[in-house]
């Protein structure tokens, strides 16, 4: 049995509600419905008494709440147990954008430099990443829109300058019509783009990935928006691709964030060495 899903009866036994136990976790409401409705058949019996406006905890729930905490905080010790070995263990997680735009430069001197530790990455949504982060099932994350949470400190690592590109295309005749991609970066960055170039809004292809813009510009001519390619942690077979682009800068500057996510209450020496390192790089 996961023990998330006695987080998540434990969060619904403080709160007495599924919807703000699905706020807390960082879960839809149908997900926290279905992990209590899993417990109650591993159990074979209700754990809580549904009326129409509330939910009570049953006596069988009530038992099993000493217990659920027992586990989670067997399991925690665990964790800071495991902490301790020779061979740390660190899991770490980034959006796509954000692993082109630096992570992917990052990684091997991290790799490099801490030859102790162990690390474990992931390619996630922003939203994944709120929830992994709570549930600490990842230490750290980079993404490019800020991480909105009281529990994480979500800090700008660096920024990116952005350029209006222009593809030939590899399958297009000459004088063939010029398609405009729109990568959707984050509302504030959109909004500044859709106000230089309001082309933008009606674009053939709108993505929230570098990769799947790149491939359509590389297969057809393309006017899109991508990172300056002279940026120094930019990964480098995009930087490659990029060179072989037209480029155009901005009458106005237009940056794309990149933003290091932890929880405040973050306390492992070897997270916290990692994280300084990495800030250390991109200065």
């Amino acid at each position: 049995m996961d023990i998330r899903f006695l987080t998540t009866f434990l969060e619904v036994a403080d709160t007495r509600h599924f919807g703000r136990a699905a706020e807390n976790l960082y879960l839809t409401q149908s997900a926290v419905s279905a992990r209590i409705k899993l417990l109650e058949e591993y159990f074979n019996t209700a754990l809580f008494i549904r009326n129409r406006n509330s939910i009570q905890i049953s006596p069988a729930g009530e038992k099993l709440i000493p217990f659920a905490q027992e586990l989670s905080d067997t399991l925690s010790k665990a964790r800071k147990s495991l902490a301790q070995e020779e061979c740390q263990h660190i899991s770490c997680a980034s959006t796509q954008n954000a692993f082109l735009l630096c992570f992917s430069t990052l990684q091997p001197g991290l790799l490099t430099h801490f030859n102790n530790v162990s690390f474990q990455h992931e390619i996630a949504t922003v939203e994944q990443i709120t929830r992994q982060l709570h549930e600490h099932s990842i230490d750290f994350a980079l993404t490019t829109s800020q991480v909105k949470s009281d529990d994480i400190d979500s800090a700008l690592l660096f920024e990116v300058s952005l350029c209006m590109y222009q593809s030939n295309g590899n399958n297009s005749k000459a004088n063939s019509e010029v398609h405009d991609i729109n990568i959707e970066w984050s509302p504030s960055v959109n909004d500044k783009l859709a106000k230089l170039h309001p082309e933008l809004r009606k674009a053939k292809l709108r993505t929230s990935s570098i990769d799947v813009a790149i491939t359509m510009a590389c297969a057809e001519p393309s006017r899109l928006i991508l990172p300056n390619a002279s940026h120094a942690f930019l990964e480098p077979k995009l930087q490659q691709v990029l060179a072989g682009f037209s480029r155009s800068e901005f009458a106005q500057s237009v940056k794309v964030p990149v933003y290091l996510n932890k929880l405040k209450s973050q306390n492992n020496p070897g997270v916290q060495e990692v994280t300084a390192y990495m800030q250390l790089e991109v200065q």
